[in-house]
């Protein structure tokens, strides 16, 4: 089992390592629309065979307008929108109206505060949070529908796949050779304290290779990573590193709840596609604003 998932997570990592290096930018925006659709329907899946009441189609369509509507419209290109970025606001709105209205006219939903409430879940808790990996990807666009040919963006999303999974490693095999006590027996009887010590000081040394790489490196497409300290690489590997962790144990919260392991089972020992991107759900929005509030700050002290 366990060389099976280590082949299948080896597998997996190189084909998303030679995706980021090699798509074009509309390739690469498909990849991750379907990547958040299977995540989003996976969970759909796990909620409706436990008896849970939602609307799988009505959450899915909501999820493809939006991750569409992000990549239409960068940061700064949404600036050319008559709302500019409060169209986004306007978006979610109109979305989560649509959900409570289609509750609201279909006389067969039973339990309405229970299907709005989990198809909405649903919506934030995968494509909504999932996109801040295209506004990662589009970091420095100013153009409708564009993945800048710089890469700087592709280098950020690499980046943060690397630190959150090095530190996934990390916790698992550390935990694998030391683990012995506990860390939330309640939802994740398998994760130790000591695998996620590990995890932790493996993510920390992930970030700082990878800023250092992108300091020495000319043609290594950093971008903001460049302005980075030794201080800042290190911080930033904690923090990315403690919010996959919580991430992971918000999916395993979820499955333990319909009391199901694994939210698929498509990939051997690894599971479904949401459980290889659960620790990955919450940490890319954390990266894009740490960045914006730094680049900004930086600017602003200049």
């Amino acid at each position: 089992m366990i060389i099976r998932r280590i082949i299948a997570g080896v597998l997996v990592a190189g084909a998303w390592v030679l995706g980021l290096c090699y798509m074009p930018g509309w390739m690469l925006f498909g990849v991750l629309l379907l990547m958040s659709c299977a995540c989003q329907n996976e969970f759909y899946m796990m909620m409706k065979r436990s008896g849970f009441s939602l609307s799988r189609n009505c959450g899915l369509v909501m999820g493809v307008l939006w991750m569409t509507a992000c990549y239409a419209y960068p940061p700064y290109a949404a600036r050319m929108l008559p709302l500019g970025h409060q169209t986004e606001c306007m978006l979610l709105v109109v979305l989560v109206f649509g959900v409570l209205l289609r509750v609201l006219f279909d006389s067969r939903i039973q339990k309405p505060i229970e299907h709005a409430g989990i198809t909405l879940l649903g919506f934030f808790y995968l494509p909504f949070m999932l996109s801040f990996f295209i506004r990662l990807a589009q970091w420095g666009a100013v153009d409708r529908f564009e993945i800048p040919s710089a890469r700087v963006g592709v280098y950020l999303a690499s980046y943060i796949a690397l630190v959150v999974k090095i530190g996934d490693v990390g916790a698992f095999a550390v935990g694998l050779l030391a683990g012995k006590h506990k860390m939330c027996p309640r939802i994740s009887p398998k994760k130790s304290w000591e695998g996620f010590v590990g995890g932790l000081i493996a993510s920390m040394l992930a970030s700082v290779a990878m800023i250092e790489i992108a300091h020495r490196c000319a043609w290594v497409p950093g971008g903001p990573l460049k302005s980075l300290g030794i201080f800042h690489a290190l911080a930033l590997g904690l923090v990315l590193a403690l919010v996959g962790v919580l991430g992971d144990l918000v999916e395993s919260m979820f499955k333990r709840a319909v009391n199901t392991k694994d939210s698929a089972g498509l990939l051997p020992g690894m599971g479904g596609i949401l459980d290889m991107f659960d620790s990955l759900t919450f940490t890319p929005a954390v990266l894009y604003f740490f960045l914006a509030w730094f680049v900004g700050q930086a600017v602003a002290s200049s």
